[in-house]
């Protein structure tokens, strides 16, 4: 049985699903303009563009200008994944990628050239003996919008490659997942369970991260079906083929097996929507801001204040490791305790800076700030 879900998020999640979706709207728009009379623009006829030969040289120029910019706007794309992956850390490339700007400006850049390409065939096509007015002074106005549209792209690359930005991004993701976890509308409770409670458990056919549970979904099928569910694994650990991730208080059919695999994700891709996985990227980017190679002593203070904050963040959630809901849904899952979280990203990061003092005594006074001792 093929689960769509990990299909579908890397869909939304890639750099170039909105670029496309843009892109399309803009060629059929062409296709839109070919229905409506070409005496759109009668009433302007300043406006109105009605040479063909006018018509051919305004979109070709559309199209050679516009493809220039597009051609950069690529390139500092792919400059600025270079430069996160060298100077930070690869895992925080996803997070560079969601940024939805960067995918409309290429978007509108794309799609005014389908534009003008789709307008230079139907204009140089004998089939048609009028053309839309409308159809030239459009890519003018498309091409004035990707000029404006490049200036600000150039001002937003040139704050992503700033590492206080590419931190600062990694921190917001990884404190909108804290807000999410507090304010979940389930009841959440400490209640163990034996395992003689747990009659069978679901398995997934490939391998890869258990990247997204949708939660909610999964606790109204619990509170619908008279049944209890169980998460096996952590959020963001990897699972092998056919190994146990969900068990679950009694056998399920066919039909409900299926809708409780469509709420389970395993994708090849990292998770950036667990929390433990922000605090693990922020600390590998300060490590490797503390490296001889890198040796960026700076950088690696912001990550610790940045993890210093998401600390206190996280300390504020209580312990739970189940939530139930108002119709008898119930699902258990293992929440990683604050205290394990901490001591990992503290150790990791003073073995690899016990020999910078600074940093240090900056880990010391963050400890202290985090389990309530004087420093």
């Amino acid at each position: 049985m093929i689960n769509f879900l990990p299909f579908v998020q890397r869909i939304y999640n890639s750099i170039s699903f909105l670029t496309l979706c843009i892109t399309f709207g803009f060629g059929l728009l062409a296709f839109v303009l070919m229905i409506i009379s070409p005496g759109f623009l009668d009433g302007y006829p300043k406006l109105a563009i009605t040479d063909p030969e006018s018509i051919k040289f305004i979109l070709s120029f559309t199209i050679g200008g516009v493809f220039t910019l597009t051609v950069f706007s690529y390139t500092m794309v792919m400059d600025v994944l270079n430069r996160s992956i060298g100077n930070y850390s690869p895992r925080l490339v996803p997070l560079i990628l969601r940024d939805k700007y960067h995918q409309v400006i290429l978007g509108v850049t794309s799609g005014t050239i389908i534009y003008s390409l789709i307008m230079a065939i139907f204009i140089s096509s004998k089939g048609f003996s009028e053309f839309p007015a409308l159809a030239a002074p459009l890519a003018i106005l498309m091409g004035i919008c990707s000029i404006l549209l490049f200036i600000y792209f150039i001002h937003s690359v040139s704050q992503t490659i700033q590492v206080n930005y590419v931190l600062g991004k990694s921190f917001h993701n990884t404190r909108v997942q804290i807000s999410q976890l507090k304010s979940l509308p389930f009841t959440k409770i400490r209640m163990d369970r034996d395992t003689t409670h747990w009659k069978t458990t679901i398995t997934m056919e490939r391998c890869g991260y258990l990247n997204k549970i949708r939660l909610k979904k999964l606790v109204s099928i619990s509170g619908k079906e008279r049944v209890e569910f169980k998460l096996l694994k952590k959020m963001g650990s990897f699972v092998m083929e056919n190994e146990p991730v969900l068990a679950v208080s009694k056998v399920p059919g066919k039909s409900l097996t299926r809708k409780i695999k469509r709420c389970i994700s395993i994708d090849r891709a990292e998770a950036i929507e667990v929390v433990e996985v922000g605090f693990k990227h922020l600390v590998e980017v300060a490590v490797k801001a503390s490296s001889p190679a890198i040796n960026d002593p700076g950088t690696a203070l912001t990550a610790i204040d940045y993890l210093t904050q998401l600390f206190v963040l996280r300390k504020q959630i209580l312990e739970f490791d189940a939530v139930k809901s108002d119709k008898g849904g119930l699902l258990f899952f293992d929440l990683i305790p604050w205290e394990e979280l901490a001591e990992y990203c503290f150790l990791e990061m003073e073995t690899y800076m016990k020999d910078d003092p600074i940093l240090m005594k900056r880990i010391g006074q963050s400890k202290a700030m985090i389990y309530g001792r004087r420093s």
